[in-house]
């Protein structure tokens, strides 16, 4: 590994081609190498660069955005709080300057030194404070930290909303005017976040954008996706108590726990206004800069939890994916979970899936639904009779149609049960994860979520089929990042979605997870879907009562992808006027949605289903 990081130094990612011939195994180690440790740009971050030089704003385009100010009705001060302590002097200029340089001015900076041993910073922050009025400052006698330092700032401020800025960080130009435009748009908002991204040492080189999704509580709980930029309103930052000692290392995390637990009104801006600095000493690089940080994450976690009402809850650090954080909801008095399976003929297909079912699941108090639309293989009948003599909670539903519709099949599957969370499972597919009952049952069973979905895999055990479904990707809907794999070398945005669990505006029906009570209450599935986009409809009929849905990387299956019935495409050729009008009914019906799905950033490429920047 030591040879392959001197060769990456050396020559560059792309300048390896005689060393990836050799050994052609290494190929993404090489990359991540260059990624992750040596500040080497990848492709990725070569085509983001491109991105920033048509995005960042020019003269011209801040010319455009001063003579939108006139009209911006409300024009509140706005607080930038920065707590320093012995703060590099070229990343504290730059910082600050990024603030000068706003094209909204009616800003202050707020900026408290939490006692630093290199006297340049005071002198540094003096003279700004002396050459612009807008600029106040403050000097501690004695460290207070990172909680306490920004709180003595948060007291310096006089403005309506407070922006919180790192000392080494860097605000776009057009940062404040975005926050205000979207104040003015929606002038109840008491809590505002945007996309980021990084630079290096170099303050012109920007590489790991994090394209957003809107308010996602459950991401939350994964990972600090809120971080910058950041703009709360002044009276609930005071309502709250402002930060807390007590999770220094992760006291913005814990902040935004307690903000979004005490008011419904956040607003996400889907653009880059932010960029974080990486060097040696920043968490943007790594945890592991600051030990201490882990374990005062997962206190705000489980603070954060409380405050929205759950004790009993397992929280521990991915071990594969630093800084991520998995939570698992307790499934208390082992409630009956009833397993919905529509099939017909295809032995070897249900076989493997009702025996994955029975020989790999750890939780025990379920029921198998089978409902059988109409099977003539004598070797299918046999293995029904067999099953039902062998084990007394699987049942078994003649219910012979035609034309198929998995819409009706399900609804009939859920009529029978018993259980107080339904699974829908899809014939084709096959369990990998022991306890995936108990983990889908365990979110399905909290009183925010709707549908939950998991991460399924082509047969060959690589190719991510589904995690998560895209409204809008593809003109329709699709399942997000089909055809990636997990080892692959991925931007930011990608591996957090992929990763991490967080709420989706939908979920496939291949593996879905719902109360019975919250699947009736919405009406089941729409036969006016009978084979495609049912599962979309019902997410989304879901999300219009007032639920959430939730995708979750630490559930796996096996999807053998519509063997039975054929794949889209197949459908398509069978019945063309079905599949279209489906089509068609969807686009009519939800168009909002495909125009903007809150968990689907308006900056990424609807046209694949990768999560790449669109230009």
């Amino acid at each position: 590994m030591k040879k392959l990081q001197k060769h990456v130094v050396k020559y560059g990612v792309y300048g390896t081609r005689k060393f990836l011939a050799k050994y052609p195994r290494v190929k993404n180690a090489v990359k991540r190498i260059a990624h992750t440790q040596l500040g080497i740009p990848t492709i990725s971050d070569q085509i983001y660069a491109k991105w920033v030089q048509n995005s960042f704003p020019d003269f011209i385009e801040i010319a455009k955005l001063r003579q939108q100010l006139p009209k911006l009705k409300l024009q509140p001060l706005i607080s930038i709080v920065v707590p320093t302590y012995n703060t590099n002097i070229v990343f504290l200029r730059d910082c600050i300057d990024s603030v000068l340089g706003q094209v909204y001015e009616n800003w202050e900076l707020c900026i408290v030194d939490d006692c630093s041993t290199d006297n340049r910073v005071r002198k540094v922050i003096e003279e700004y404070a002396k050459n612009d009025r807008r600029v106040n400052a403050k000097f501690l006698s004695s460290n207070k930290h990172i909680a306490g330092a920004t709180n003595e700032a948060i007291k310096l401020a006089s403005g309506e909303f407070i922006g919180l800025l790192d000392h080494d960080d860097l605000l776009w130009p057009n940062a404040l005017f975005e926050v205000v435009k979207a104040i003015n748009k929606y002038p109840k908002a008491d809590f505002i976040y945007t996309d980021e991204d990084k630079i290096t040492e170099d303050r012109y080189q920007h590489l790991g954008p994090f394209f957003k999704p809107d308010w996602n509580p459950d991401f939350l709980l994964s990972v600090n996706y809120i971080t910058h930029f950041s703009v709360v309103r002044k009276t609930l930052i005071n309502k709250i108590g402002g930060l807390r000692a007590e999770y220094n290392g992760a006291q913005d995390w814990d902040l935004f726990f307690r903000i979004t637990s005490a008011t419904p009104n956040i607003y996400h801006i889907p653009k880059i206004l932010y960029s974080w600095r990486i060097h040696d000493l920043s968490t943007a690089k790594t945890t592991q800069a600051k030990p201490y940080v882990v374990e005062a994450q997962r206190r705000a976690i489980s603070s954060g939890l409380k405050g929205r009402g759950y004790e009993d809850v397992l929280i521990r650090q991915d071990h594969k994916n630093q800084g991520y954080w998995e939570v698992q909801f307790e499934l208390k008095n082992k409630p009956l979970v009833s397993i919905v399976i529509p099939s017909k003929n295809q032995y070897k297909i249900v076989k493997r899936c009702i025996d994955s079912i029975y020989n790999k699941s750890t939780y025990e108090n379920f029921e198998i639904i089978l409902v059988d639309t109409g099977s003539t293989e004598k070797r299918v009948l046999s293995l029904y009779k067999k099953l039902e003599n062998k084990h007394s909670n699987f049942h078994l539903i003649d219910w012979p149609e035609r034309p198929f519709s998995y819409s009706r099949s399900c609804n009939k599957g859920a009529e029978s049960a018993n259980g107080e969370v339904l699974i829908m499972l899809n014939n084709d597919t096959e369990v990998i994860t022991p306890n995936w009952i108990e983990l889908l049952a365990g979110d399905a069973l909290r009183k925010e979520i709707g549908a939950v979905g998991c991460l399924l895999f082509y047969p060959d055990k690589h190719h991510i089929q589904h995690a998560g479904v895209g409204v809008g990707l593809g003109g329709v809907a699709a399942n997000s990042f089909s055809m990636m794999t997990l080892n692959q070398l991925m931007n930011q945005t990608q591996h957090l979605m992929i990763n991490t669990k967080h709420n989706m505006t939908a979920v496939t029906a291949a593996c879905l997870a719902i109360r019975k009570q919250v699947f009736n209450e919405v009406g089941g599935f729409d036969d006016a879907f009978s084979v495609t986009y049912n599962d979309v409809d019902l997410c989304l009929r879901l999300l219009e009562r007032g639920y959430i849905n939730l995708y979750t990387p630490y559930v796996r299956l096996l999807h053998y992808e519509s063997v039975s019935l054929g794949a889209p495409d197949e459908i398509m050729k069978r019945d063309t006027k079905e599949f279209k009008s489906a089509q068609e009914l969807f686009k009519k019906k939800w168009s909002k949605y495909i125009k903007h799905d809150p968990n689907l950033n308006p900056n990424l490429d609807k046209t694949n289903a990768f999560y790449e920047v669109k230009f």
